[in-house]
C-alpha cells in the first residue's frame, strides 16, 4: 500500500511480484497437510477448495494460546445486510451479530460470550463441518445439510442492545470452486489459513426487536469467511467481494492484500456459476480521506476493470480485554467489465463492499 497525492494505491498481491512478472503464484490440486511436524506452515499456495488439510495438532503446545479461529458469514441484500460471527481468540470465545438497515441508516449489533477454553477448539477442522455456540441463554449454529448452509441464531435484549433472532438458507454445493489460501508471516510458526466461499443465493429473514427484515430472493448473496491461524500481535487487511446476476449467471468476485506473504497465492478471483477464473495482481485505488468517493479496481492483466461506488460506510471499533479491531466497511456497487475466458462481461450493479480492518488480537 502507498500514498501518491492523498490517495491510496494497493496492490492486491505480493510486493515482490510486479505487475509484469510471471504468476508465482501455486495452486494445490490434491490434499496436502497444512502444516509441518514442527508446526510451520508447509501448504503454502491456494486452492479452488480447502485443499490444505488443516492439522490443528501439529502445532507445538506453547503456540496453542495464540491460535485464532473463526468463522464468519456475511449476507447482503439491497434493503439489508446482516453478519454473523463466531470467533475464538485464544482462550476468548464469542458469538456476535450485526444488522444495517441502509433505508433508514440503522446499525444495530450484539455480542455474546462463552467460558474460556484452553488448548481446545470449538470449530471443526475443514469448512463443510457444524459449528454451535451457546452462552447462557444466546445462541449460533452453523450447520451443512446437503447443498444447503444453515445459519440460525437468537440472542437476547438487554441495556445495551437489542434482541436479534434469525434463520438463513445459503445454497452452496460442494462441487462449487471457492478461493482458499495459506500464506505465513515473518515470524516463525505464524501462519494464516482462508477459505472464502462466495457468491452464495441467500434467503431467509432476520428479526430485530420487532422489525423483521426479508432477503429478496435473487438479490440476496453470501459469503464466508473460514479463518484459522497464529499470526502477529497487530495487522490488517484489504478485503473486497460482490455477486449477482448478469444475463441469467451468478458472476461474483473476492478480492484480498495486506495479510501476510501471498506470494503464492492471492486472493483475487473471478467466480462465473460456481466455476473460479483466477486472478493475480489486482489494484485499487481510492481515496482514505474520503472513503465514499468511487474506489477503481484494475487487474494487471486487464481481465477485470470495475469502479465502485459507495452507498454506505460502516465504521466500527471494539474492545474485548486484550483485544481490539477497528472496522471501515464501505458497501456499495460494483460496475464495469470482467474477462472471462476470452468473453467480456459488462457489470453494472453488482452489489458488495469493500473494507479495511485494523486489529490487535
Amino acid at each position: 500500500m502507498r500514498a501518491i497525492a492523498g490517495v491510496v494505491v494497493i496492490l492486491f498481491t505480493a510486493s515482490i511480484a510486479s505487475a509484469d512478472a510471471a504468476d508465482p503464484q501455486v495452486e494445490f490440486t490434491a490434499p496436502t497437510p497444512l502444516l509441518s511436524s514442527d508446526g510451520n506452515l508447509s501448504g503454502w499456495g491456494w486452492a479452488r477448495r480447502a485443499m490444505m488439510t488443516y492439522n490443528r495438532d501439529a502445532i507445538p503446545v506453547e503456540r496453542l494460546g495464540r491460535v485464532k479461529e473463526w468463522e464468519h458469514y456475511t449476507v447482503m441484500s439491497p434493503e439489508f445486510t446482516t453478519g454473523v460471527t463466531i470467533a475464538q481468540l485464544g482462550s476468548l470465545t464469542f458469538g456476535s451479530v450485526e444488522v444495517i438497515d441502509y433505508k433508514e441508516k440503522l446499525q444495530t449489533s450484539s455480542m455474546f460470550f462463552g467460558s474460556p477454553i484452553k488448548g481446545k477448539s470449538i470449530f471443526p477442522l475443514h469448512p463443510f463441518g457444524n459449528t454451535d455456540f451457546r452462552g447462557k441463554n444466546d445462541f449460533i449454529t452453523f450447520r451443512l445439510e446437503n447443498d444447503r448452509r444453515l445459519i440460525t441464531f437468537e440472542i437476547q435484549k438487554t441495556a445495551a442492545s437489542p434482541a436479534f433472532k434469525g434463520e438463513i438458507e445459503l445454497s452452496n454445493k460442494q462441487t462449487d470452486d471457492s478461493i482458499a489460501l495459506a500464506r505465513p508471516f515473518a515470524e516463525p510458526g505464524h501462519f494464516f489459513y482462508e477459505n472464502k466461499i462466495f457468491g452464495m443465493p441467500a434467503t431467509g429473514a432476520v428479526t430485530v426487536d420487532s422489525k423483521t427484515y426479508v432477503l429478496p430472493k435473487d438479490q440476496s448473496f453470501a459469503i464466508f469467511d473460514w479463518g484459522r491461524g497464529i499470526w502477529p500481535r497487530t495487522s490488517q487487511w484489504f478485503w473486497g467481494q460482490g455477486a449477482g446476476r448478469i444475463d441469467g449467471h451468478l458472476v461474483a468476485i473476492n478480492l484480498g492484500d495486506g495479510y501476510g506473504d501471498d506470494t503464492r497465492g492471492t486472493a483475487n478471483a473471478i467466480l462465473i456459476d460456481g466455476k473460479l477464473h483466477k486472478l493475480h495482481n489486482v489494484k485499487c485505488d481510492y481515496d482514505p480521506n474520503d472513503q465514499m468517493k468511487p474506489w477503481k479496481y484494475t487487474s494487471n492483466d486487464g481481465r477485470l476493470s470495475l469502479t465502485f461506488t459507495p452507498t454506505y460506510h460502516q465504521a466500527a471499533k471494539q474492545e474485548i480485554l486484550l483485544a481490539a479491531t477497528e472496522l471501515h466497511k464501505i458497501h456499495g456497487y460494483y460496475a464495469g467489465e470482467l474477462t472471462v475466458e476470452g468473453r467480456k462481461i459488462n457489470v453494472d450493479k453488482l452489489f458488495g463492499f469493500g473494507e479495511h480492518m485494523t486489529q490487535r488480537w
